[in-house]
C-alpha cells in the first residue's frame, strides 16, 4: 500500500521508513511484530526491523514477547503517539473494522445527527451572489435528477 507522507513529517522523522512505522504503532491498538508492521505497510522487513531496533534502543519503543516468541513492539511515549494521530496516522484493516472502532463511529454518527445548525435565511434583493455562476446547474442535470427522486419515490 502507497502512503503519502508529508515532507515535513519525514524531515522530523529523518526517514519515510521510520515516518512509517511510528505512524503506524501510534494507532495500533495492539503491539505489533516487525513481520505484521512490513506487511501492513509494504515495506521490507530487513528495513522496518533496522528502525525497530533503532527505536526500541531509544526507548521510544517498547516490546515483549508473545506466546510463540515473536518480538512485538508498541509506542512508549504518549506525547509522540498524540503527534503522530494528529499528523500521520496509519490505521491497519484490521483496526478499522474492529468491533471497538465501528461502535465508535456508530455512536459518533447517531452523535452527530442530534446536531442541527441554522445557517439564516439570504435576504430577498441582496443583490446577487458572488459567483453566482459557480452554483447553476444546467437544466439537463436538473431534469436528471428529478427523474431519479421520481423513480426512488415510486419504489418506495
Amino acid at each position: 500500500m502507497t502512503f503519502q507522507i508529508p515532507a515535513k513529517i519525514e524531515a522530523v522523522f529523518g526517514s519515510r521508513t521510520r515516518a512509517k512505522v511510528l505512524g503506524y504503532l501510534a494507532d495500533s491498538s495492539v503491539p505489533r511484530t516487525g513481520y505484521a508492521i512490513s506487511k501492513e505497510l509494504g515495506i521490507g522487513v530487513s528495513k522496518v526491523y533496522e528502525e525497530l531496533k533503532k527505536l526500541e534502543s531509544s526507548g521510544i519503543l517498547g516490546s515483549s514477547l508473545d506466546v510463540r516468541g515473536s518480538k512485538r513492539f508498541l509506542l512508549k511515549d504518549e506525547d509522540l503517539r498524540r503527534f503522530l494521530l494528529k499528523n500521520l496516522r496509519i490505521l491497519s484493516s484490521d483496526d478499522w473494522f474492529s468491533r471497538e472502532r465501528v461502535a465508535q463511529r456508530q455512536e459518533n454518527l447517531q452523535r452527530s445527527e442530534q446536531i442541527s445548525v441554522n445557517l439564516g435565511a439570504v435576504p430577498k434583493g441582496a443583490g446577487t451572489l458572488r459567483f453566482a455562476n459557480e452554483f447553476r446547474r444546467p437544466p439537463e442535470k436538473d431534469r436528471a435528477l428529478r427523474r431519479v427522486r421520481d423513480a426512488e419515490r415510486r419504489r418506495r
